[in-house]
């Protein structure tokens, strides 16, 4: 009653201290947190937020993110007006990278796979390919495997069967036939991609 009395609005996002049922005596104090609105987009998933804290450093405490080795897109000590503001967080996460027969665990706040896979230490070449879309976000715990992939194309000639056109010939007696022009077996050519991932050569398959 008081703060509506000073003409102090409240918005469902703002806080008082003591609360607002608590009955109050000559000289307390109160304080009022206003909520600010924060787009978070917290590894890869995006969100409308509301904090009192008046920093960037605070709203992560008060949502409980864990920053240490994180990456923020804002500078920690980065004020929060109540306009609110636009915040990237990528946590620090475990990735482990499975190439050429080893694997590799790194701790990344890496934004796509492909970058995870670099700062493992591989390098994707020609037609290599990763199990997951490199562009993808990596979750904590993910395994990705890397796909050495080499390929080629071959031209085969096969054989195409002639056709056999038979025509009625009364003169002829029942059951005779006779060949005018014997029929030859043509060729085409035709083309297959061979690949090999991993060491494994796939079936072939025709273009």
């Amino acid at each position: 009653e008081l703060l509506a009395e000073e003409g102090v609005p409240l918005g469902a996002h703002d806080t008082v201290a003591p609360a607002p049922t608590a009955p109050l005596s000559s000289g307390d104090a109160i304080a009022v947190r206003h909520g600010r609105p924060v787009r978070l987009t917290l590894d890869g998933r995006r969100r409308q937020a509301w904090t009192t804290a008046r920093t960037v450093e605070g709203a992560l405490r008060q949502w409980g993110v864990r920053t240490e080795g994180a990456y923020l897109s804002l500078a920690r000590s980065q004020p929060i007006g109540r306009a609110g503001l636009a915040l990237d967080v990528r946590t620090e996460r475990t990735v482990t990278v499975m190439a050429d027969g080893r694997a590799r665990t790194v701790r990344t706040n890496a934004a796509t796979v492909a970058e995870a896979v670099a700062e493992a230490g591989v390098t994707l070449r020609g037609q290599d390919a990763t199990s997951v879309p490199p562009d993808g976000f990596p979750r904590d715990g993910q395994t990705v495997t890397v796909l050495r992939i080499t390929g080629a194309r071959e031209v085969r000639e096969e054989p195409v069967p002639f056709g056999v056109r038979r025509v009625a010939d009364p003169t002829l007696f029942s059951g005779t036939e006779v060949v005018e022009r014997p029929g030859e077996p043509g060729v085409r050519r035709v083309t297959y991609t061979l690949r090999t991932v991993n060491g494994v050569r796939e079936r072939p398959r025709r273009v």
